[in-house]
C-alpha cells in the first residue's frame, strides 16, 4: 500500500531555517531600502522627493507584511516539522 501522508521531518526543518533566513533577507532588504530612501531625502528636495518619500512608506508595508508572512511560514513548518518527529519516535 503506497503511503499518501507523513513528511521527512530533516527535510521539512531544512526549509524552515532557509524561511527563517529568507525572512531575514527581506528585513535586511527593506533597512536598507529605508536607509536609501533617507540619504535621497537628504539630497533631493521639493515635491516629487515628498512623493517618492511617501510612497515608500506606504508601499514598505507590503514587504514588512511579506517578511511576517514568511516568518509564520517558517514557525509553522518547524512546529510541524517537530510534532512529526516526536510522533515517529514516540
Amino acid at each position: 500500500m503506497a503511503v499518501s501522508q507523513g513528511m521527512d521531518h530533516s527535510a521539512v526543518q531544512t526549509i524552515s531555517a532557509q524561511l527563517a533566513a529568507d525572512q531575514q533577507t527581506v528585513m535586511d532588504l527593506m533597512q536598507r531600502a529605508q536607509s536609501a530612501v533617507n540619504t535621497l531625502g537628504q539630497n533631493w528636495f521639493g515635491n516629487d522627493s515628498s512623493q517618492f518619500a511617501s510612497d515608500w512608506a506606504a508601499r514598505s508595508t507590503q514587504l514588512m507584511g511579506a517578511a511576517d508572512v514568511i516568518g509564520v511560514m517558517s514557525r509553522q513548518a518547524r512546529a510541524q516539522a517537530s510534532d512529526q518527529q516526536a510522533t515517529s519516535t514516540s
